[in-house]
């Protein structure tokens, strides 16, 4: 009797699976925004935050195949978040169900590179579920480059005391991602924790052995020899949110190493994006930063190079904190709608 039940639940098993169809990777009904690896087109990677994955279906379940240990995943359908999928070890496929009909699925991750990688293996469709092409992401383009204010750290949480980041941490809601969803734009973010420009937060010298700056150039935030090809997607802006990390503790970085520092990030920037505007962007007299970026901006500008800009905002208050003195989704609305004003003068948008 055991063997005919076994015998059995094997045979409904196969006939399920069999009525699935597994959509590959490199379907041309698949879109990605951010840096993707596509060396194996049917088994992309990627670990930045806010990466994200678009189809159209008709139907009403279907399920993504994420190799992923550590991240979480907004899930947004017709534009309106339905759940959050929490990647662990002991599941490899991970499942959306909704009322049947015509549907637009955005699945973004929300959590930053130092949380893993994912492999992105296909769609699993049921029988009653079929693929349509989505329509093509906005003609404008924003970069937001930076720390935990750009990955949206904490953002989540109404507390500064949290018992982990990885649930609070949302860069679709950090004021880049809105800054970009309101001026309709599509977005790419590398952005990565406690990163300075010399010195990243906590570190006891002035100067790290692994800031920001190198990472810039990566597909994979976490892999030195994955170099991104810039020829691929070109924004209209580059925001860069780097530098409170320097300067929040002591020893702080040097004023005049870190100038060095910033203004061949710029150069840098500027010569994979000719035309691209360049904000830096920083919290208006915290830590004298803006007053040090005013500086830098008027170097920048000196030396042939007029399209930077500085923008700044009000310090974000204890009141709207996040996790561990982060602003929260309150405090990221207001940043954004501080910065919007002259992003839009500034690009004509």
């Amino acid at each position: 009797m055991k063997n005919f039940l076994f015998l059995a639940f094997l045979i409904i098993t196969s006939m399920t699976w069999a009525q699935e169809t597994i959509v590959p990777a490199d379907s041309p009904l698949i879109q990605y925004s951010g840096r993707v690896d596509l060396t194996d087109p049917k088994a992309p990677k990627f670990d930045w935050p806010g990466i994200s994955i678009t189809v159209g279906f008709k139907g009403s379940s279907l399920g993504f195949l994420l190799d992923d240990l550590g991240n979480n995943y907004d899930v947004q359908v017709d534009g309106k978040p339905v759940t959050v999928w929490v990647t662990s070890r002991n599941t490899s496929i991970y499942t959306l169900t909704v009322p049947a009909g015509e549907h637009l699925l955005r699945v973004v991750k929300r959590t930053e590179a130092l949380f893993g990688g994912c492999t992105f293996k296909g769609i699993s469709l049921p029988k009653d579920t079929t693929l349509f092409r989505a329509p093509d992401a906005p003609n404008r383009r924003l970069e937001i480059i930076g720390d935990s204010y750009v990955c949206g750290y904490g953002v989540e949480s109404s507390s500064v005391q949290c018992d982990s980041l990885r649930p609070y941490e949302n860069v679709d809601k950090a004021f880049g991602a809105l800054i970009a969803q309101d001026l309709q734009a599509e977005y790419h973010v590398e952005a990565f924790s406690g990163k300075g420009i010399l010195r990243n937060w906590g570190e006891k010298s002035p100067t790290s052995p692994d800031p920001f700056p190198p990472l810039f150039d990566r597909t994979l935030c976490r892999e030195s020899k994955s170099l991104w090809d810039f020829t691929k997607w070109t924004p209209h802006a580059v925001l860069i949110h780097l530098g409170l990390n320097d300067f929040s503790t002591a020893p702080e970085a040097s004023q005049k190493e870190f100038t060095h520092v910033y203004l061949e990030l710029l150069k840098h920037i500027r010569s994979k994006y000719p035309k691209a505007v360049l904000f830096c962007v920083a919290p208006l007299d915290q830590y004298g930063l803006s007053v040090l970026l005013d500086k830098i901006v008027e170097k920048a500008h000196a030396g042939g190079d007029n399209n930077i800009f500085l923008l700044t905002y009000p310090p974000v208050t204890p009141d709207l904190f996040g996790c561990d003195g982060h602003p929260n989704a309150v405090a990221q609305r207001h940043i954004a709608d501080a910065l919007i004003p002259t992003i839009k003068e500034t690009l004509y948008w």
